[in-house]
């Protein structure tokens, strides 16, 4: 966290612990990252908002989960409709936005501590072909 510091990054430190339901995770996040007030809370907006963070050229964004095993054995091991638990969905969103930023020459990843030994999240970050934003909704590719 030292170097990190001393390097230009900017740190945001969230306790996962205190995710006991879905409105506490999305309270924090919007919190310690100051999304905007019409951030939706839920986990398509927390995708959008992350993206749309300003990440600067010198040094980056580190975000440090503390305790992600509360998280994960808790409120966050509710299984979505793919059969990944939301704690999955979560980190697999952090990868793909560490990954957009990655290719627009910024750096933005996630240290994420547990206490669980045992811990295992899956396969995190897979990516596949997606449209534009352009292109994105139906109706701009003439459908």
């Amino acid at each position: 966290m030292n170097w990190l510091s001393n390097n230009k990054y900017q740190l945001y430190s969230l306790d996962c612990q205190r995710w006991i339901s879905d409105d506490a995770m999305h309270s924090e996040w919007k919190s310690a990252l100051s999304f905007p007030d019409y951030y939706g809370h839920n986990l398509n907006a927390l995708n959008d908002c992350l993206s749309d963070l300003p990440v600067p050229i010198v040094g980056g964004i580190a975000l440090v989960l503390r305790r992600f095993d509360a998280y994960s054995k808790g409120a966050g091991a509710f299984a979505m409709p793919s059969g990944c638990s939301e704690a999955e969905v979560v980190l697999d969103i952090l990868a793909h936005t560490s990954r957009y930023f990655l290719l627009t020459g910024h750096r933005f990843f996630t240290l994420v501590q547990t206490g669980d030994p045992t811990a295992n999240y899956g396969r995190l970050g897979g990516a596949s072909a997606q449209w534009n934003r352009r292109e994105w909704l139906n109706k701009s590719r003439g459908l």
